[in-house]
């Protein structure tokens, strides 16, 4: 009876001496572990049971840099669910003096063992619950948080498949699979998406679709599109200067970000597929832009560069309409003002004729600088009823060549560069015909009548030739005009030289022909606090 009774024991107390040892041995491998890696560990409101171990509350430290807390921890062989988790991250660079001399032995420690512990990650992926729930997972940068998140996870066998989603009003999901090379000492990010709704960098109303890919090195993290990104933002205020209305479009790209960060090694390609692009720059409203752009950082340089921009209409008060772009911009990221712009194309129709610039560049580091503004075939009927004036009428086109000169701005809080013209020209392509008559002009023949001859001639003048010069500084355009021609019914056709002499404020007539259209109500807004500022 008793030899039996004992035998009924036996596999349980060899089950509990298993267990007794598998656990001295894991509690010494941990204690070797903490050690090895510098760890401080701490724990309240530990439970152990036939489920596995329970925390109230667990923290791990390695300082100076980086520490961990986490609350309600439930783990087991095949699960790990936490309520919360903070990761609080201090960079080397702020911690306190007194321990520089310590965190510059750890780093140098650090970068001498510049590779993954592949034999390390594998078996802690290895002994990772097959599922993973953490509700609340926080990321903090000297006690500023950076991300919270809710994470899901799940392993099948060496991949991870892993579910983030935000926990604030961003909206943010992020889903991929995860997997650790050990031949490469790299982590591989397969069937990565993110979807979003954006509400950063003045983005009001957005939402960006992102499927992508990357590989993760102890040096550096690689991430690229796996197929086109879908971006949509409906407001957006990029700076004081730029607005958003509406923004649809595709993009794909590829980023090389170093480990540790920093920004100016980042290195990146973006190009983005415009569908639809309506917005505001200053006080100019730009209307459905469709095209490409490609943007390059590499080496601490920029690139901007499109081989097809196409804008319906830009209106600065004067509106330019099927304007096509192709060109690039190249700058220095630390002086992104001073680069060098090139295009191969510059086009726009004004006045039912052409405005254009021949191909060359610009250097803004080596101002002044200077282009030719080419003009084809403006009718003279467009511009006179862009500028309306009683009784004046005429038709005709106009051919001209304006030399145009950027030098630096000498205005304090003004743009970074000034406009000048000196010695524009202007011709005529072919014959036409000018006429103005009214009530002031009948009242000033009638008060001078050495004058009458004009006024009738200006009536319903046929010009043979029209030819001018431009000059522009200051904000105030000088046009002169000699006109030659005659009044089939004054003086018997005889032929008439006439020369003009006309002066406007450009700032002013701009700001008074947008006024005077139905313009955006942010331009509005724009023009009339430029106007309180002068006042």
């Amino acid at each position: 009876m008793m030899t039996r009774l004992k035998k009924r024991y036996w596999i349980p107390a060899i089950i509990l001496l298993i267990i007794v040892i598998v656990s001295l041995y894991g509690w010494r491998y941990w204690l070797a572990f903490k050690d090895e890696h510098n760890l401080s560990v701490d724990w309240q409101g530990l439970d152990i049971s036939l489920d596995g171990l329970s925390f109230a509350e667990l923290s791990i430290s390695q300082q100076p840099q980086l520490s961990l807390k986490a609350n309600n921890i439930k783990l087991s062989w095949s699960t790990l669910t936490a309520k919360s988790i903070d990761i609080y991250w201090q960079p080397i660079g702020l911690t306190d003096k007194s321990t520089l001399p310590k965190v510059a032995d750890n780093v140098n420690q650090q970068l001498e063992q510049s590779r993954f512990n592949s034999s390390l990650i594998s078996t802690v992926i290895y002994w990772l619950p097959k599922t993973i729930k953490v509700d609340s997972l926080k990321f903090y940068q000297q006690k500023n948080e950076l991300v919270n998140l809710k994470v899901e996870a799940t392993k099948n066998q060496n991949t991870i498949e892993l579910n983030l989603a935000s926990n604030t009003q961003d909206m943010a999901t992020l889903a991929g699979n995860v997997s650790f090379n050990q031949s490469h000492s790299c982590f591989v990010i397969e069937s990565g998406i993110l979807t979003t709704s954006l509400h950063h960098f003045g983005i009001e109303k957005g939402n960006l679709t992102l499927p992508f890919s990357g590989v993760l090195t102890d040096k550096q993290l690689t991430l690229k599109s796996s197929d086109k990104a879908l971006l949509n933002i409906d407001k957006a205020k990029f700076s004081d200067d730029l607005l958003v209305q509406k923004l649809v479009g595709k993009l794909v790209f590829e980023l090389v970000i170093p480990i540790p960060f920093q920004s100016r090694q980042i290195n990146g390609n973006v190009a983005l597929i415009i569908n639809q692009f309506n917005g505001i720059y200053k006080a100019s409203a730009i209307k459905s832009a469709v095209g490409d752009i490609s943007i390059l950082v590499k080496n601490n340089q920029l690139s901007i560069s499109t081989s097809s921009l196409t804008i319906q209409e830009v209106n600065i008060g004067v509106s330019f309409e099927k304007v096509k772009l192709a060109g690039s911009y190249l700058a220095s990221l630390d002086k992104p003002l001073n680069g060098i712009v090139k295009w191969q194309l510059a086009q726009a129709t004004i006045f039912s004729g052409l405005v254009f610039l021949d191909k060359g560049q610009l250097n803004f580091a080596k101002l002044p600088q200077q282009f030719n503004l080419r003009l084809k075939k403006l009718q003279l009927k467009d511009i006179f009823a862009k500028y309306p004036a009683e009784g004046l009428a005429g038709d005709g086109a106009i051919d001209g060549t304006l030399p145009v000169t950027l030098l630096p701005s000498s205005k304090k809080g003004s743009a970074l560069t000034e406009v000048i013209i000196k010695n524009g020209q202007l011709v005529t392509v072919n014959e036409g015909s000018l006429r103005f008559d009214n009530s002031a002009l009948k009242n000033y023949a009638l008060a001078n009548p050495n004058m009458k001859i004009l006024t009738d001639l200006i009536k319903n003048f046929h010009y043979t030739k029209l030819s001018g010069t431009v000059n522009y500084a200051n904000e105030i355009a000088k046009l002169g005009l000699n006109i030659q021609g005659s009044n089939r019914d004054v003086e018997n056709d005889k032929a008439v030289n006439l020369n003009i002499n006309l002066e406007e404020n450009i700032a002013k007539l701009i700001i008074s022909l947008q006024l005077a259209d139905q313009i955006n109500e942010p331009i509005r807004k724009r023009i009339e606090a430029y106007l309180k500022r002068k006042s």
